[in-house]
Parts: C-alpha cells; structure tokens; sequence
C-alpha cells in the first residue's frame, strides 16, 4: 500500500498528475511502446517468412488477403465501437499483437503441425483484427482529444515522440535477430506492447456515436480527396513492404537495413514536429507539395540506385519529404473530420486500401514478366511517380467535399 501512496506523492510533487491523467498524452506514451514495438519487428516479417521457406507468391497473396479483410472488418469496428468504447478497442489491438508475436514464435510448431497454409491464415488473421482495431479506435481517440485550431501541431507531436523514441528500433531489432533470433525479437516486442496497453488500463474510456453510411464513405463528389488518400495508400505499402523485400533481395544485411531505418527515422521524428506546426498555418498546401515532390523522387532514386550508400542517402530524403508530405495530409484529414468521425475515418481507410491493393495486385502481375528484383524496383518507381503526382492533386478546395488546403 505505501508504494502506491509514494507513486502519488512523487507525481504530485514533479507535477506529472495532470500529465498524466491527459488522455491526449495517454495516447502518446501508449503510441511510442507500441510503434518502438513494431518497428523491431514489422518491416523483417516478410523477410522472416522468406528466411522460413515460404515463397514470394504465398506472401503477397497474404497480403492481398489482410488487406482486403482489413477493409471489411475497419467497417464493422467503426460501426460497433460504441458498445466497448475506444480505449478497449486499443488495449484489445495490443493484446492481439502479443497473440501475433507468439504465433510467430512458435512458427515450426504451427507449421509443422497444421502446415504451412494454416500458419499463413493465422499470421493474415492476427494482422488483420489487431490492425484494423487499433487504426479505427486511433483515429476517433485522436479525434477526440484535439480541437481543429491545433490539430496540426498536435499531430506532430503524436507523430514525432514515438518516432524519435523508436529512431533505434529497427536497428536494435536487427541486432536481436542478426545475433540471436528472431524468436528473441518477438518476445521483447510482446513485452513493450503489454507495457503500452497498460497506459491505458486503468484511465478513464472515451464512448463515441456512430452512424455508418455507405453514400458518405464512398462520397462519390469527393473524388480528389480520395484519390489523395488512394495514392497515400500506394506510398504507404512502397515503402512499408515493398522496399523492405527489395533490400532483401538485393542482399542488404539485416543490420545494414537497421541503419539506415537509423537515419531515415531520425528525419521523420523531426520533419513530423514541424510540419506539425507548418500545417495549422497558411504554409500547409506548399509543405504538402514539396513533400509529394521530395517523397516521389526518394522511391524512384530507390530503385535505380542500389549501392548502401546511394540508398541510404535515398530513404533518408524519403524520412525527410515523406514525413512532411504525410503530417500534411494527416493533418488535413483530421481537421475536417470531426463533425462525422466515423464515415470520415472509413472513407479514409477504404481509399487507402485499395491503393495499398493496387501495387500487391501490380505485383503479382510484373512476377509474371520479370524476376523479383526488377519487379520491385518497377513497383518503387510506378509508387514514385503517383506520390509525385500528389503534387498536382493537392490544391485549394472551394466547394468543401475535398481536403481544404
């Protein structure tokens, strides 16, 4: 009882009470444990089932399925989050990825007892549900806890924080797996994230409203607007999936990839703090503009580039104009989401979906005329040129249905 008794006092005391009993700075500590978990591990998954044997095919038509079942269940999470509130729909996503963790701990045993397929739909699964209740539950916590006039610097800061606490992950998850295993890495990335789902334990749960409506998702009359969001979709999966492949095949070592996550990371963290504060201002339709530009040219030079230092120069240009392009856009979505949380954050997610499915459809298709390696940089630079065309789209909106820059 005395050390729960101290535990106040010493809060008190430093004056970390009303910090930490913020839900907005909740969402943030709650943020950094989860993204410096998955950092040490989600960009080696691929690698990690390719080191196992399974082929490039099986893993791209995992992929074609988790994105395609995230879409559905993003519907059905939104449309019934107000029965268990946001914050359990967070604490579950977490609990989730531990259960994710451990399947992939115990690959030899699943495999070997149920075979290949049966791992495969387990692993799509526990990134399915995990993801897509972490993402909806995100957005309306987000939604919640900001007012418009700061939403931009906000933001930044949500975006920063975990960045700049995780810049070291991917290298020290490369260095647990590189010099012991990978099994090592998936236990110390459980333990982070029941760290993270703990923050937000005991606090208070945020209840919110949702009526879902398949015209105002789809809203045909915003059609710039999700053309933005399909073409961030197309950025998103570039750099998330496709170039980690890419390294791979180009026989990057895993802690050479490490480092240059390094780099890049350190970037972003930065690039994310003041482009929060960038985009509140009347500078946000510029900054978005020089990030597609900046961001475009990073995944194109990507691919045509392929000595350790060329791309390490390359992905961290990409940290630089890719945070700036995406604080941007983030921030927009944000501002002119909060009158229908729900349809907005579906809306968002449905467009950046099907970009996401875009280039793993693409994929499949280039396999069948080149080999791997080629085909990866063909898909670096075809993200390249559609990241760079946001620099065209992003333009003043007067009619209100769009993203207002």
């Amino acid at each position: 009882m005395h050390k729960y008794t101290h535990k106040y006092n010493l809060a008190s005391h430093i004056h970390l009470s009303k910090f930490l009993h913020n839900k907005y700075n909740e969402l943030v500590i709650a943020d950094t444990f989860r993204l410096v978990a998955l950092s040490m591990i989600s960009l080696f998954v691929p690698i990690f089932l390719l080191e196992k044997g399974f082929s490039i095919e099986e893993i791209i038509y995992m992929e074609l399925g988790i994105l395609f079942g995230s879409i559905v269940l993003h519907y059905f999470v939104l449309k019934v989050i107000t029965m268990w509130g946001v914050k359990k729909t967070l604490i579950l996503s977490y609990v989730l990825n531990i259960v994710l963790y451990i399947s992939m701990f115990y690959v030899d045993i699943l495999v070997g007892d149920f075979g290949r397929y049966f791992f495969l739909f387990v692993i799509a699964v526990l990134n399915i549900i995990p993801s897509a209740l972490y993402w909806s539950a995100h957005h309306i916590f987000f939604l919640r806890t900001t007012e418009v006039k700061n939403e931009g610097k906000k933001l930044g800061i949500l975006m920063s924080i975990p960045s700049f606490v995780g810049i070291v992950s991917p290298l020290v998850g490369s260095i647990l797996i590189d010099g012991y295993s990978f099994q090592l890495a998936f236990l110390v990335s459980a333990g982070l994230m029941g760290v993270a789902s703990s923050v937000l334990f005991f606090s208070e749960d945020i209840k919110v409203k949702s009526e879902m409506s398949v015209e105002k998702i789809f809203d045909i009359r915003g059609m710039r607007k999700n053309l933005i969001f399909f073409i961030q979709g197309i950025s998103h999966i570039a750099t998330g999936f496709v170039w980690p492949i890419f390294l791979f095949f180009l026989k990057v070592h895993l802690i050479s990839m490490g480092f240059l996550y390094l780099f890049s990371n350190a970037f972003y963290s930065i690039v994310s703090y003041l482009g929060g504060k960038g985009s509140d201002g009347d500078k946000a339709k510029k900054f978005g503009k020089i990030g597609a530009m900046g961001h475009g040219f990073s995944m194109i030079f990507r691919a045509l580039f392929t000595t350790i230092v060329s791309m390490t120069a390359f992905q961290t240009m990409g940290g630089i104009f890719g945070g700036l392009l995406h604080i941007v856009l983030d921030s927009k979505f944000y501002k002119n989401s909060h009158k229908d949380m729900s349809n907005a954050v579906m809306n968002r997610e449905l467009y950046m979906h099907l970009g996401r499915i875009f280039v793993v459809v693409l994929f499949l298709v280039l396999l069948n005329f080149f080999d791997t390696t080629k085909t990866l940089a063909y898909l670096l630079i075809v993200s390249g040129v559609s990241t760079f065309l946001l620099s065209l789209i992003i333009t003043d909106d007067k009619k209100g249905s769009d993203l207002e820059f």
